[in-house]
């Protein structure tokens, strides 16, 4: 059986203070949008990034959603009101998860002078049909270019920046720490008492001699409480990892095919590996690395285990989408969407921490798009059932599982 293929940057582990690494990226062996599916870079960090009492740089969006059909997202078009300016994706669940509290705010100061643009650089092909399960009530902008990204220096989402009337910049946050209140000083021009956002940039730097590092590996313990996750073709940074999440993204492990025969450190670990102009090295250096760093040996093995396994049950519900459409799945404690059956069945697999097999024989493009009560495998199952017509059976299966044993001195 072969392994199959999963995206490294999936949010139980790569959370950042509740963040996701910001830019394009690969999950469930589907590519978030039509741009690239091997793009993993996050957006350039930008040095003269804006912070508190900093005029707010412009706002070169392409395209606006979910707004009057003449909307604009610029400061022209949204002077003499203050601007929750909240950068997000819809592949990132703590993004996800913060909508549900924007919206709220935002009907709470309906009457008020503010408004809220929530900034992503996925594709409307992306975008709306995410917005169909999961609306959001504010002006969602196209940074298709990602070029506001970069002029805000945003290198993890969610980030928010609340912007006053007069276009400053009164703090850089988190959404789920916002409150009415907050946004009322805003709106009447005082500094907001918020949570500032800590430097990610400077969470991940490495003491290195002057000039660019030409190829680096590098693990050491570390007592930071801060945890992330950065990466993009030709380096990987991880921030104060437990061993097992170390492995994981090492070796693109889905949640359930982990199996641990190893003793691993009771310690957390910076690991920094920049293969330079070679990203086809990443991948196994991360994984000698890791492994060395933790003197274990990790290898993939089929085992039969307990799986859950998507099957059909009558005929099947499916809504078929245009080649057009842009691909990609995500998933949340009560939501999940994908564009094929395999990326369903990946999703699964991270919400229920259990692997998940496709054995529909359903090839194409869907509209999967499913709310459930809770994260519960029989909440889930039904809304799985009751929306597209297909079954969640658990039966035994052979798995390809990453085994972790201890390494033996001399072997």
């Amino acid at each position: 059986m072969p392994r199959p293929t999963i995206g490294v940057l999936f949010s139980p582990v790569m959370v950042l203070v509740l963040a996701c690494g910001a830019g394009s990226r690969q999950e469930g062996g589907e590519p978030a949008s039509t741009a690239s599916s091997e793009d993993l870079s996050w957006a350039a960090p930008n040095p003269d990034a804006p912070g508190p009492g900093d005029l707010a740089p412009a706002l070169a969006i392409e395209e606006t959603l979910n707004g009057p059909a003449d909307a604009d997202a610029d400061w022209e078009a949204l002077k003499g009101k203050a601007t929750v300016l909240e950068f997000w994706a819809t592949w990132c669940a703590p993004c996800v998860d913060a909508i549900p509290h924007l919206n709220e705010l935002e009907n709470d100061l309906s009457g008020e002078d503010i408004r809220f643009v929530s900034v992503t650089d996925e594709e409307a092909a992306t975008v709306t049909p995410f917005l169909e399960s999961i609306p959001i009530s504010g002006l969602v902008a196209l940074d298709l270019d990602r070029s506001v990204f970069q002029d805000y220096g945003v290198l993890s989402i969610p980030t928010t920046f609340l912007v006053d009337k007069e276009g400053v910049v009164q703090a850089v946050t988190r959404a789920h720490d916002l409150t009415r209140e907050d946004l009322l000083d805003l709106i009447a021009g005082r500094r907001p008492d918020v949570p500032e956002l800590a430097d990610v940039g400077g969470l991940f730097e490495v003491d290195e001699e002057e000039g660019e590092a030409v190829f680096q590996v590098l693990v050491r313990p570390t007592t930071k409480a801060e945890s992330g996750m950065m990466r993009n073709p030709r380096e990987v940074r991880l921030l104060s990892f437990e061993p097992d999440s170390m492995l994981s993204v090492a070796y693109d492990v889905e949640p359930g095919r982990l199996v641990m025969e190893a003793e691993l450190p009771d310690q957390k670990f910076d690991v920094v590996v920049n293969t330079g102009g070679r990203p086809d090295l990443l991948e196994p250096t991360m994984q000698q690395a890791v492994s060395a760093a933790l003197g274990v040996e990790a290898r993939w093995e089929e085992r039969v285990i307990d799986a859950y396994v998507v099957v059909t049950k009558g005929e099947p519900k499916l809504k078929s989408l245009p080649d057009s459409a842009g691909r990609g799945s995500r998933v949340s404690p009560d939501s999940l969407a994908a564009t094929d059956l395999d990326g369903l069945a990946g999703r699964l697999a991270y919400l229920l921490e259990t692997p998940t097999l496709n054995e529909t024989g359903i090839a194409g493009a869907y509209q999967i798009l499913l709310k459930y009560d809770s994260p519960e495998p029989e909440s889930v199952f039904q809304a799985i059932e009751e929306t597209l017509g297909l079954a969640v059976v658990k039966e035994k299966r052979p798995v390809e599982m990453l085994v972790v044993r201890n390494h033996i001195a001399g072997e």
